[in-house]
């Protein structure tokens, strides 16, 4: 292995609780001097983030079952299945299986920095224990503006913004 090569993994160092979520920094912005970050997802059935739109967002499904609303378009994607979703476009999913896990490639990095800001440290690599909701909405919006990230109000969905905009 060369100087540069990044070899990475779950662990309760690099991960966090995010409501129902265990969200794990693999490759940081600072690991790929600012060219994307790398973070892991196992999520809990229903589990569904407010509508918000940013710079691109790449998932890779690993398991489960999502169903993305992306802009006026729904798109359900399954294991093995890639979404990328184009710039500045309103966006939100659901997990539609029991738990889920997939892999979001941020290019430019930035969301990741809204996981770990407000959820807290992980206690281990297993889900939070019940059905824990989304984190504090106001604390995610505080942060997400920081980051530039556009967060729709609660009970707005992705085609409603998509209209709005």
């Amino acid at each position: 292995m060369t100087a540069d090569t990044i070899v990475s993994q779950p662990d309760v160092q690099n991960s966090v609780w995010y409501g129902s979520a265990l969200v794990s920094l693999l490759v940081s912005a600072e690991a790929t001097g600012g060219r994307y970050s790398l973070v892991r997802v196992h999520i809990q059935r229903a589990f569904t983030p407010a509508p918000h739109r940013h710079g691109p967002e790449a998932f890779y499904i690993l398991k489960g079952q999502l169903r993305f609303e992306v802009g006026d378009r729904e798109v359900v994607a399954k294991s093995g299945d890639f979404v990328d979703i184009p710039p500045q476009t309103w966006h939100t999913f659901t997990v539609e299986s029991e738990e889920a896990e997939y892999l979001i490639i941020c290019s430019p990095p930035g969301i990741e920095q809204l996981f770990f800001r407000a959820g807290k440290p992980a206690e281990s690599l297993q889900l939070p224990a019940g059905r824990v909701g989304p984190p504090d909405l106001a604390k995610v919006q505080a942060i997400a503006s920081e980051l530039g990230i556009e967060v729709a109000r609660p009970g707005t969905s992705a085609k409603e913004q998509s209209r709005m905009a």
